[in-house]
């Protein structure tokens, strides 16, 4: 079990963002080196915005940034490489802003519900990304996502917390869906979410 689903954090733990790097085989050790790749990610959200992740082409990558191609390809091995840094960069962020929020919270309702409504305004908040948020639905990310948040039901003494767990993901993954598209806080559905936890 990860330290994360230990502590009851709403989202597994992720590496540090400046790490990404060493899994895809390539080092900006430099500052240098560390502003490019982050101007590279930049670029990658803007153009993951505009068109989505088919569109995410090195050559749109490169152009966005004002880079050579040569340079994309000192940071990242290729563009499956790059998608999945900028998916790491992605769930990095959140769980670096869920944790922050819950820090001190005990396992339990009240760390669940603090939890999840710091990841629905994170979503929101990170809309840049749109077309990762899509992929929360699926199956792989939602279960992991899913063990985070059975933790604290486990605390709360529900009986079934896996499979409630699997719903309550799924119900707060269609929220941050909805308010991607309205681009505002959908309060009915996340009274909704809320009520589900509290009241079953």
């Amino acid at each position: 079990m990860s330290s994360a689903a230990a502590s009851g954090t709403l989202l597994p733990d992720m590496p540090p963002r400046a790490d990404a790097n060493a899994r895809s085989g390539r080092l900006a050790v430099t500052p240098l080196g560390l502003r490019t790749r982050d101007a590279l990610l930049e670029a990658g959200r803007v153009v993951a915005e505009q068109g989505g992740l088919a569109e995410l082409s090195v050559a749109a990558v490169t152009e966005q940034a004002g880079v050579a191609k040569g340079t994309f390809y000192v940071h990242f091995a290729d563009r499956e490489t790059f998608v999945a840094a900028l998916r790491d960069d992605f769930q990095a962020r959140i769980a670096e802003q869920v944790s922050h929020v819950v820090a001190g919270l005990a396992p339990g309702e009240q760390r669940l519900l603090t939890g999840l409504t710091a990841y629905l305004d994170a979503c929101l908040a990170a809309r840049t990304i749109k077309a990762l948020i899509r992929e929360l639905r699926d199956d792989r990310s939602r279960a992991s996502l899913a063990s985070q948040v059975e933790t604290n039901l486990r605390a709360m003494g529900w009986r079934d917390a896996p499979h409630a767990a699997r719903l309550i993901v799924a119900m707060a993954v269609e929220v941050a869906l909805t308010e991607h598209d309205t681009g505002t806080k959908q309060h009915g559905a996340r009274r909704w979410l809320r009520r589900f936890i509290e009241h079953a």
